[in-house]
């Protein structure tokens, strides 16, 4: 009895037939689930010729050509403090006056010890010529005459500089105190900002800092002054990056100062593209890649990604020139390349 369902089971398929048998055994079987990976979101650019290709966009901030940060020059009390925040000063003007009872009892001192000097050597004098005082002694008396009058000197040098003065004009950034404080030696006074001349500080990527030099042309747009296309050129190029981010400090001079601009405004600025020596295709060098075999960059194609190999010739103010392997109106990926591989459905920005 225990076999008898063998039996119905060898005639099912003659009954049933093949269709219903097999609509029959679909029923048991688990659900295949069928999903494809959702596209890759990247940002690409159309490889060009150098004269035709955008400029990468840099931000960044004006600043002052020079600043100097006045500092107590001893400790003390910062008995005066006759200039706010905002004042504009001249040239050796008087910004804080800092008094110390140690320095000015040093300088006392040193007026007594001169005094004394100088009156034992005037009384060496008046007995000198008559051969009682050996010349041994004379010579003790004006040594020590010359360490009293290099004292004295010393000790009231370090009175005035308790007196803080500007090395030169400019504006009163900042005020780190307020009078009648006690302040530290090296203790933050005043900030003192040249803003006869601002210039505008970018940070660029390690990637393109090699097609960065100074004498670059470049435009700087100022959003809070409404301005656009400010000519400009690189003065300064950095050369240690920051740990952070990568990036190297260039500053950027304007070819002529502009009413109203103020230190802190934020500007962005793009390297103006230098005219074509040569028909060169040119891509940001944060497109180029590098794995055993060479150079190489990411592609789309038809919405997949290729990987293409390239044969660098060099770097322009636009990127790097590519000499073989792309042709105008190839499409390459600037940003998200980390996330693609060969074959990969990508959605371009």
């Amino acid at each position: 009895m225990k076999k008898s369902w063998i039996l119905p089971c060898l005639l099912l398929p003659l009954l049933c037939g093949c269709e219903q048998v097999e609509a029959l055994v679909g029923r048991f079987r688990q659900p295949e689930t069928v999903s494809e990976r959702p596209p890759v979101r990247v940002r690409t650019v159309e490889a060009g010729r150098a004269d035709h290709l955008p400029g990468q966009v840099y931000t960044g901030e004006t600043e002052p050509e020079r600043s100097v940060v006045l500092t107590a020059p001893y400790g003390g009390t910062l008995t005066g403090l006759p200039v706010s925040k905002g004042d504009f000063v001249a040239g050796g003007q008087t910004v804080a006056v800092v008094r110390s009872q140690s320095v000015e009892s040093a300088l006392d001192i040193a007026e007594a010890t001169l005094s004394q000097a100088q009156d034992a050597h005037a009384r060496m004098l008046k007995v000198y010529p008559s051969g009682a005082v050996p010349e041994v002694q004379k010579v003790d008396v004006e040594t020590q005459l010359a360490k009293a009058e290099a004292a004295e000197r010393a000790a009231r040098r370090a009175v005035a500089n308790g007196t803080v003065k500007t090395p030169y004009r400019g504006v009163i950034g900042e005020l780190y105190v307020d009078r009648g404080v006690e302040v530290l030696p090296g203790q933050r006074i005043a900030l003192l900002m040249d803003i006869s001349r601002l210039n505008i500080r970018i940070e660029v990527h390690e990637n393109d800092i090699s097609s960065v030099v100074v004498g670059t042309p470049a435009t700087v747009s100022i959003p809070a002054l409404g301005l656009d296309d400010l000519p400009a050129v690189v003065a300064e190029r950095g050369y240690v990056a920051s740990p952070l981010s990568r990036s190297y400090a260039c500053i950027l001079q304007l070819a002529e100062q502009v009413p109203g601009l103020m230190p802190g405004m934020a500007v962005k600025a793009a390297f103006a593209a230098p005219l074509p020596t040569e028909d060169r295709i040119v891509v940001p060098a944060a497109a180029v890649q590098m794995d055993t075999q060479g150079k190489y960059v990411w592609t789309v194609e038809d919405g997949r990604v290729l990987k293409t190999r390239v044969t660098l010739d060099g770097f322009t103010g636009r990127g790097v020139a590519i000499r073989s392997g792309l042709i105008p109106g190839d499409r390459v990926i600037v940003e998200g390349w980390q996330k693609v591989s060969t074959g990969m459905k990508v959605t371009e920005e």
